[in-house]
């Protein structure tokens, strides 16, 4: 399941619950495609409330990712800490979201 939330004017955060399968993967990516034309310009992905992701699941994040910043756009991932303090982010940046919205 896929819940959005608009951040700012230009920031858009999915939060992501459940597994992550192809399915999951369909839909985030139609919504990402969405949201890109509606003028968001970052995109962030909470994995929080998601289970622990394979090499798939990983890679077709890492697609939209790349599908974003291509044509210009943040892309991050956050999932929940595990067990050793550790936080799985990809590469990204958020040098343009404001501070206020970092919550």
């Amino acid at each position: 399941m896929i819940r959005t939330e608009q951040l700012a004017s230009d920031t858009i955060m999915f939060h992501m619950r459940g597994q992550f399968n192809p399915r999951v993967a369909k839909e985030l990516s139609l919504s990402v495609f969405r949201s890109y034309h509606l003028g968001f310009k970052t995109f962030l992905c909470n994995l929080s409330l998601g289970t622990t992701l394979d090499e798939d699941a990983i890679y077709q994040l890492r697609l939209i990712g790349e599908g974003l910043r291509d044509k210009g756009r943040n892309w991050r991932v956050i999932s929940p800490p595990s067990s050793n303090g550790n936080q799985l982010i990809l590469r990204t940046s958020l040098q343009h979201l404001a501070h206020e919205h970092l919550n």
